[in-house]
């Protein structure tokens, strides 16, 4: 492809129109769950930019945007993934009050505040953008772009009483999508990564246990049996199970880790009456190299330091999530096409590691598609590393606009070329002999 095409169709990508497009998304309210909505305003967008889109249900009301690009065949399929539901409504309790976690874009002095700018709707605008300026370009390349816009990648999952469409996250968008017809030959998922490279990341899998006891009147609580005093010998060790298990699980300079990240116990409602259940609920996050079957040993070795204590204790276990780590791809072509454009647009490589994130790119490797990360969100304006809880979610449009341009040329560069320039497979056997056509009346 001609420099002076590639050079025009990255120079048409401006910081307004990221800005743009990344503050009509953020004024979108996208809790998992309801996601119809945003999946329409990224319709329009596309729409608006050539492409004919289409909405994909994968649950009912619930809706992934899909559209391509379509090249003139021998080329690859190259995807760029990501999610458009976003982590809170912005109206929660005790949210900190600041327009980072407003579901209205405000821009102040080159940054955009507003809830999901930072995951990831800065990652899906710039993918917006990289697109609509190669489909304005009126190239037709080899290869076909495709773009998989998803809901239900939020990391919230149906657990007690917490059921129903937005307790269902954990990728089951792009599940079903890549179960659905989904096929591409890359992938680049926009996760807020600080335009870093990063091609393999953590696993995660949840458990709760719980604790049972007996109800009473406190007028006569020596009756009962107390959950919640029986709770507090596992949560008095929980710190000390915490630093075992990262000692015992490293990869290449990364911890595993585990928290403890939710409680529950007894009847608020019902102020005299001895506790007789209490949960909590831990994360294990899983390396690369450790396996997401064996985390229920973890779970005996935390249970059994309990037993050293009291061994009278029992508890009932529910695992309710498990999803796997995205394996090494640094190897892969999608990750040197990626370097180069990065390097192209910023001057030098990519700064590069393991992920202690989690993304769709564990589902689509077990599609057989190869996948790196890479984003604009997480330099933050105070400084801090990747996120600073006082100002909520913001990212730069600087950022925003490098990465887009990193997408176009990523793009350009794969599309560009044949399949088998690419080392893909590529179909050689013979076409078969077609019969004889037979007219008839």
């Amino acid at each position: 492809m001609d420099q002076a095409e590639v050079d025009a169709i990255l120079a048409s990508i401006t910081p307004e129109r990221c800005a743009d497009i990344a503050c009509q998304l953020v004024d979108v309210p996208s809790l998992t769950g309801n996601e119809r909505p945003i999946a329409e305003t990224c319709a329009r967008l596309l729409r608006e930019a050539g492409l004919e889109p289409s909405l994909q249900e994968f649950e009912p009301g619930r809706y992934n945007c899909i559209a391509r690009l379509k090249g003139s065949g021998g080329g690859p399929t190259l995807l760029f993934n990501g999610h458009i539901d976003i982590s809170f409504n912005g109206d929660e309790q005790y949210l900190p009050d600041a327009p980072g976690y407003r579901t209205r874009a405000v821009i102040q002095d080159g940054w955009i505040h507003g809830m999901g700018v930072h995951n990831m709707k800065s990652g899906v605008a710039a993918f917006i953008a990289a697109t609509e300026a190669i489909a304005r370009a009126g190239l037709r390349m080899p290869g076909d772009l495709l773009l998989a816009l998803v809901g239900g990648e939020i990391e919230r999952h149906s657990v007690l009483d917490y059921q129903g469409p937005s307790f269902r996250g954990g990728g089951c968008g792009t599940r079903h999508w890549v179960s659905n017809g989904g096929i591409a030959d890359f992938a680049v998922i926009g996760e807020p990564t600080s335009m870093a490279l990063i091609h393999e990341h953590v696993g995660s899998v949840a458990v709760r246990l719980t604790t049972l006891g007996k109800p009473a009147p406190l007028r006569v609580a020596s009756h009962g049996d107390d959950a919640i005093r029986k709770m507090r010998v596992l949560i008095d060790l929980f710190d000390s199970f915490a630093a075992d298990y990262a000692a015992r699980h490293e990869y290449k300079g990364k911890r595993a880790s585990v928290h403890m990240h939710s409680i529950e116990g007894g009847w608020p409602f019902r102020c005299n009456r001895v506790p007789f259940f209490c949960h909590v609920f831990l994360e294990f996050r899983v390396l690369p190299n450790q396996r997401v079957n064996d985390i229920p040993q973890e779970v005996e070795r935390l249970i059994s330091m309990v037993h050293q204590r009291d061994p009278s204790i029992g508890f009932d276990t529910e695992f309710f999530v498990t999803l796997p780590p995205a394996h090494a791809s640094g190897n892969a072509a999608i990750a040197d096409r990626v370097r180069a454009a990065h390097r192209e647009i910023v001057g030098s490589g990519p700064s590069e590691g393991v992920g202690m994130f989690l993304s769709d790119a564990g589902h689509l490797q077990l599609y057989g598609i190869p996948c790196v990360n890479y984003g604009p969100s997480g330099r933050t304006v105070t400084g801090r590393d990747n996120w600073d809880p006082d100002i909520g979610e913001h990212t730069s449009i600087a950022d925003i606009t490098a990465t887009a341009r990193v997408y176009a040329s990523v793009a350009l560069d794969v599309c560009s070329k044949t399949r088998s320039e690419l080392g893909l497979p590529v179909l050689s056997a013979p076409l078969p002999a077609l019969p004889p056509c037979v007219h008839g009346h």
